[in-house]
């Protein structure tokens, strides 16, 4: 059992902590975000401290981290603030929801996986997000800070970049390579491998969007 601090005040942060409370024998004591959002010092009837100050309300030596689950900035944010937190002697926990089904797989430091279905042989990177509802066949490799979202499907031998963001209800044929950095909008398919810092069209599966990732980068 440890005492946390979740990164970010926003609903995911909520579920964050309902599922920690719930599941785990952990014990939420507060929450950090960047300093520009620090309007209050309270979330969820706890401290809210900024994230610059943080060691002064919660020590590394009292206290780990979680979060942010977040794909903001094509997922750099979460990148960067574990990475920081890490540089500043904070230890991350992970989180797996009771309900997912797991088979042995190797899973990274720093994941927070929803209810969802991993088979066999999967491997999932570092400071990955898979959110719930989700399917993952067997020989998957999932990039490190990579999100993927709800009601999602990669079929076998898929291997996804780092840094992705897998919108909800995209599927992915098997045996496919997904360059560091794609954008998967929401309900696309995906049937041949792209490149990285791809942006695709919303369900088409033979086109690539001519929006450079640099612009969904700032849209996100």
């Amino acid at each position: 059992m440890a005492d946390i601090v979740i990164f970010g005040a926003s609903m995911t942060a909520e579920v964050a902590k309902t599922y920690l409370e719930t599941f785990t024998e952990h014990r939420v004591v507060g929450f950090t975000v960047d300093p520009p959002y620090a309007t209050t010092d309270r979330f969820c009837g706890l401290p809210l401290v900024p994230w610059d100050r943080l060691e002064a309300t919660f020590p590394p030596e009292r206290v780990e981290l979680l979060g942010p689950i977040s794909y903001r900035l094509m997922n750099e944010l979460r990148r960067d603030r574990f990475l920081e937190g890490k540089a500043r002697s904070y230890r991350f926990i992970s989180f797996i929801h009771p309900d997912c089904r797991l088979y042995g797989n190797e899973i990274g430091e720093h994941c927070f996986i929803g209810p969802n279905l991993i088979d066999p042989h999967v491997r999932i990177g570092a400071n990955v997000v898979v959110w719930g509802g989700s399917y993952i066949a067997h020989h998957c490799v999932i990039g490190d800070h990579t999100f993927i979202g709800g009601d999602v499907g990669i079929s076998g031998g898929t291997r996804i970049g780092e840094r992705c963001f897998v919108a909800g209800h995209v599927a992915i044929r098997e045996g496919l390579t997904i360059g560091d950095g794609c954008f998967l909008p929401l309900g696309s398919i995906v049937n041949k491998s792209l490149p990285p810092n791809t942006v695709v069209h919303h369900r088409y599966d033979d086109k690539i969007a001519r929006v450079p990732i640099s612009r969904i980068h700032r849209l996100l």
